[in-house]
């Protein structure tokens, strides 16, 4: 999920409507909560039934209303044959129990259905990055996602257990860089994938949304050009609802307006592409507080915390934000990528775990 850091810098865009902080505070126009985090719910080796309930609770507590998460292809079907939905089943329902929305990532190519070559195949299996090349067969693929959206479209038909409704779908992770779209990112490749995939989340779930795969930076360049405007130019408008972008920054030097300008370039693209009214959400946004994560200083856990509160509540062109992440995946490591919890992996709370729920308190009034 995680992938290289960003540090953002002032794009000198001031022009562009702000998102009202008089109503984004709480809700999206549409009513929808704009607190969201992303966390591995479906991680079978990290979460057992017991651990997705404390999460929720806690969740519940602090405000949070979205999860983003993978909904893996390589775990539904680690090996050519029948779906394993026990963990995906699992995590839905207990989310609808907690009136928590999930955003699944429709992602992670299993080895068995990988373009990946042959030896990384034999060296890596279904790990990273054999699961980020492209599907061998496009028709397998639109199997997997025939499969998922209407397992969980609780359309009564062919659903999960209790029948959960998922609503919007994210399509890939990050498709701008080599790291997830190896080996180079291609944008006409991005859209032919997106357009099937558009497709059959339609013909599953008509009033189901589809997000672009969140974006590593916002995928402008100064001049305007960039991979963003690669994706319209490829015809991508036709097959997304919603924007997604990542942005990562060092929180104790963290500029909410330089954060605000990335984000209005790419409205600026949308809006040149007639997508004016396409809302962006910000689905990767946090900090590691491991060591001198990245080569740079080590961030406090206080000065985490600052960035999160005031992130929230600046009046940022966005309606929804995901804090990247909710949970340590390992305690006492000194792994950057195991350390972006608003928890730790006991679940004890960190200090910007209570700045969250310090953020949504008037929301939950």
């Amino acid at each position: 999920m995680r992938s290289l850091l960003i540090l953002l810098c002032a794009i000198g865009i001031t022009s562009g409507a702000l998102y009202s902080q008089t109503t984004a505070l709480c809700e999206t126009p549409a009513g929808a909560s704009r607190f969201g985090v992303v966390e591995h719910l479906t991680w079978r080796f990290l979460y057992s039934p017991e651990d997705i309930d404390r999460a929720l609770d806690m969740m519940v507590e602090a405000g949070i209303g979205w999860v983003r998460l993978n909904w893996s292809w390589k775990d539904f079907q680690p090996e050519e044959g029948p779906f394993r939905f026990e963990q995906f089943d699992m995590a839905a329902a207990r989310a609808a129990e907690h009136n928590i929305r999930l955003l699944p990532i429709l992602t992670a190519v299993p080895a068995w259905a990988s373009t990946a070559p042959a030896e990384l195949i034999a060296e890596r299996g279904n790990l990273s990055p054999v699961d980020r090349y492209r599907p061998r067969d496009i028709e397998e693929w639109k199997l997997f996602v025939r499969t998922v959206v209407e397992r969980y479209d609780g359309d009564g038909v062919d659903d999960a257990p209790g029948s959960p409704r998922l609503t919007h779908w994210e399509v890939w992770n990050e498709p701008n860089i080599a790291l997830f779209w190896p080996p180079h990112p291609d944008a006409q490749e991005y859209v032919d994938l997106l357009a099937v995939t558009h497709a059959e989340i339609m013909a599953a779930d008509p009033t189901a949304k589809v997000v672009l795969g969140g974006l590593s930076g916002n995928g402008v360049a100064p001049d305007g050009s960039g991979f963003l405007q690669d994706v319209y130019d490829a015809g991508g408008a036709a097959y997304f609802d919603v924007m997604s972008i990542h942005l990562y920054t060092h929180p104790a030097t963290a500029s909410l307006e330089g954060i605000n300008d990335a984000l209005l370039a790419a409205r600026e693209v949308m809006t040149a592409n007639g997508d004016e009214d396409v809302p962006i959400w910000l689905t990767e946004i946090g900090w590691s507080d491991a060591p001198n994560a990245w080569g740079q200083p080590t961030a406090s856990q206080v000065e985490i915390a600052d960035f999160l509160r005031e992130l929230y509540t600046y009046p940022l062109e966005v309606e929804i934000i995901f804090w990247y992440d909710f949970r340590n995946i390992v305690d006492a490591s000194p792994n950057v990528e195991h350390n972006f919890g608003l928890v730790y992996n006991d679940f004890t709370p960190k200090p910007a775990y209570e700045a969250y729920a310090e953020v949504t308190a008037g929301c939950r009034e």
